[in-house]
């Protein structure tokens, strides 16, 4: 069942359109993952964890988890500094068959990136091949100034001095 998942996944990507249009079988059973997954996010504080409760796991020595860097590309970031223990995959190759055996579905498998924004792709991914991932909140920049730290700070402050307008 799951290998038909994930090869459905990979055809609704590439054909969505030409799925949806056919009614696919496919589809069908891409759709009803993606339902089950999103439905669940609420009730699993969007499988999220904060990283005060990823340092306080690693002081306390416990075993039961992994920590994915994502970040890319490598030597401008996980090369200059990442979490203690992280295991460097790029999040556009963590599904990758190679990857993946790296990766215990026994354990919280816990993804960041450089904002927290690219993990989440990932912990998507995995989550539906059937690991405990989390993403780490806000990502590296929760754990460690470093770019693009300065850079997203100055679009939310730029955002907050511009003021855009909100609908109600």
């Amino acid at each position: 069942m799951l290998r038909h998942v994930i090869a459905a996944a990979a055809a609704l990507v590439l054909a969505a359109p030409a799925l949806h249009a056919q009614g696919s079988a496919d589809y069908a059973v891409i759709q009803k993952a993606a339902d089950a997954y999103l439905s669940s996010l609420a009730a699993n504080d969007f499988f999220d964890v904060i990283a005060d409760d990823v340092h306080e796991r690693m002081k306390s020595g416990k075993k039961d988890f992994v920590v994915v860097d994502g970040r890319v590309p490598k030597d401008k970031k996980y090369d200059l500094g990442h979490l203690p223990g992280a295991l460097f995959i790029g999040v556009t190759d963590i599904a990758k068959p190679a990857n993946l055996a790296r990766l215990p579905k026994d354990k919280d498998v816990i993804v960041y990136c450089d904002t927290g924004q690219q993990q989440n792709k990932a912990v998507t991914a995995l989550r539906l091949l059937g690991y405990k991932a989390y993403a780490m909140k806000w990502g590296y920049m929760a754990w460690k100034v470093a770019p693009p730290t300065g850079s997203t700070l100055d679009e939310i402050s730029a955002a907050i001095a511009n003021d855009y307008p909100v609908e109600k």
